[in-house]
């Protein structure tokens, strides 16, 4: 009996322990508010926008009204307001956080 008890425990402490941490976010949380802010596509198309967004934002240094205008010329059926909401999304669900990977530290050229 209480090996079983132990068992149970063990098993529900690491499902805790493999749990996403509160506030993670993932790509079905960029779908959704791309979604909601009235951008369509297929969601292989609009996960590498999106992931093009967050190169452009880390890599390039660009500001992101740039990149919701750059958006805009490629796509012409979005609006700057579905552009910009598209960004805030990348931005906020997909692209790391700073600090998260260091390229100096870990580049082997």
């Amino acid at each position: 009996m209480i090996g079983k008890v132990l068992v149970g425990a063990v098993g529900a402490a690491a499902c805790i322990g493999l749990a996403a941490p509160a506030g993670a976010s993932t790509p079905q949380d960029f779908l959704a508010a791309a979604r909601a802010a009235g951008v369509t596509g297929s969601d292989p198309g609009m996960l590498a926008d999106g992931y093009d967004v967050c190169w452009q934002l880390w890599n390039q240094h660009a500001p992101g009204t740039q990149v919701a205008a750059g958006l805009v010329r490629d796509h012409p059926t979005l609006t700057s307001d579905q552009a910009g909401h598209f960004v805030l999304a990348a931005y906020n669900d997909l692209c790391p956080v700073p600090g998260a990977y260091d390229y100096w530290a870990y580049s082997t050229s």
